[in-house]
């Protein structure tokens, strides 16, 4: 589990993000990032979420960005070094690569799947890791998952109620 403590966050000059309660991520539960388009949600992702994910060696992290295209062209070629023969075309061929790759590790660490934006998420059922998913989307909200709401207060802040 990861937990962030109550607190603003400044992003860049001008623009925080806060929130009034310790924010936890914890495996076996989804998240669901909820909020207008420009109101941090990404900007969390990026400056807040991934950096306390970073360099951790007790867990992995999976994470889809908002221009996914350009993560394809680099999994494509990845996958034709180290996987020849496996197709990358789309979204979904992404999330099938990564999680094969994922059971193919002799180990049981826990994974945070972080999707910015994605248009799939294609969690296969038969993964025997714990995971916690934490996504944004414009197209859908899954079943049972916490929302974290980011609510724009002023063009210089967004607070996020969990």
């Amino acid at each position: 589990m990861i937990s962030l403590p109550a607190g603003k966050r400044d992003i860049w000059p001008g623009f925080a993000l806060s929130w009034k309660n310790p924010l936890s991520f914890q495996m076996g539960k989804s998240y669901y990032l909820k909020g207008d388009n420009g109101s941090g949600k990404s900007s969390f992702i990026h400056s807040v979420l991934l950096p306390a994910l970073s360099g951790r060696k007790d867990l992995y992290v999976l994470c889809l960005q908002q221009q996914m295209h350009l993560q394809i062209y680099a999994l494509r070629a990845q996958a034709a070094i180290f996987r020849p023969g496996f197709a990358i075309r789309s979204e979904e061929d992404v999330w099938r690569y990564l999680w094969q790759d994922l059971a193919s590790r002799q180990d049981e660490l826990p994974v945070y799947v972080v999707a910015d934006e994605a248009h799939s998420l294609d969690i296969p059922q038969d993964i025997q890791r714990p995971i916690c998913l934490i996504y944004s989307s414009h197209r859908y909200q899954l079943p049972e998952t916490h929302i974290l709401d980011f609510v724009q207060v002023s063009p210089q802040e967004t607070v996020i109620h969990a």
